[in-house]
């Protein structure tokens, strides 16, 4: 199943990403947009205006690059600084570049915020 928790610029009129995947998949299907809205009891021009504001084509998914800091990668940023710890340690613990780690910091407002 393809996620449709990606966010384009596009509204998403209130429905979860797992909605969104139920709509393109009944679209794709053949479906009306009346017996998709029906379906999924939402109001019919939700289901219209979603799908037009694409063209009816789906998008994928944006990814994020391998080189970019994981949630759990910046909690532990965030440990490491609360413990005294310097940059250069934590990438160390993290197996990152210590400017990598730094950058995150400065992006931050710093080691005291």
């Amino acid at each position: 199943m393809i996620m449709s928790a990606w966010r384009f610029g596009c509204g998403n009129y209130g429905m979860s990403a797992a909605r969104q995947d139920e709509v393109w998949r009944r679209w794709r299907a053949g479906e009306s947009f009346s017996a998709i809205a029906r379906s999924l009891g939402m109001p019919l021009q939700h289901v219209r205006r979603f799908l037009a504001q694409t063209g009816g084509i789906q998008r994928r998914p944006t990814r994020r690059r391998i080189q970019h800091l994981t949630m759990a990668e910046r909690e532990e940023i965030s440990r490491g600084l609360a413990a005294g710890s310097s940059a250069r340690t934590i990438a160390t613990g993290l197996n990152r570049s210590p400017s990598t780690i730094a950058r995150e910091i400065a992006r931050n407002g710093g080691a005291g915020a």
